[in-house]
């Protein structure tokens, strides 16, 4: 089967989009954990997993459903548009403002958690005490990466 030059630039333009896509929006997630660590204050996520393997692979594993939603969601509707080379043509900003948007979304979200369920503690759990348990905190950052992949893949899918 032979496939016509115009095809295959097509689909090489296209997964050049869908690679830049995810590279960017792994960025702005990565600046989101790392947001994240800094609104948590009294959870010490990085200090407290490094060098204890499972809550390393829980953290990982995290981050690796994440890539694969971030993935899935640029693969689906990359922030790219055309197959023009000329800027204007081949970047959705409009997209691109969306998904950094609902990125500080999700952050303000894991701040709101944070504090209701670490300050005001409505179910009198204090949520610091997860400081106790390396795992506790990985399985912690784990769902947070869930959250803000499935956020930011929501966003890449939406209609537009």
């Amino acid at each position: 089967m032979a496939v016509s030059s115009p095809t295959l630039l097509g689909m090489l333009l296209w997964l050049l989009r869908t690679f830049i896509s995810s590279l960017i929006c792994l960025l702005i997630g990565f600046l989101g954990l790392k947001i994240l660590s800094y609104i948590t204050v009294d959870i010490r996520e990085f200090k407290t997993i490094k060098g204890k393997p499972v809550p390393t692979a829980l953290f990982v594993g995290g981050f690796i459903v994440f890539t694969g939603l971030i993935v899935h969601g640029s693969a689906s509707s990359p922030i790219f548009l055309g197959q023009s080379l000329i800027i204007g043509g081949f970047i959705n900003l409009q997209r691109l403002f969306l998904v950094i948007l609902s990125t500080l979304i999700s952050l303000l979200f894991g701040w709101l958690f944070y504090y209701i369920f670490a300050k005001i503690s409505p179910f009198q759990i204090d949520l610091d005490d997860i400081n106790q348990s390396p795992e506790a905190i990985g399985i912690f950052l784990f769902t947070y990466e869930v959250f803000l992949g499935v956020i930011i893949h929501a966003t890449l899918t939406m209609p537009f």
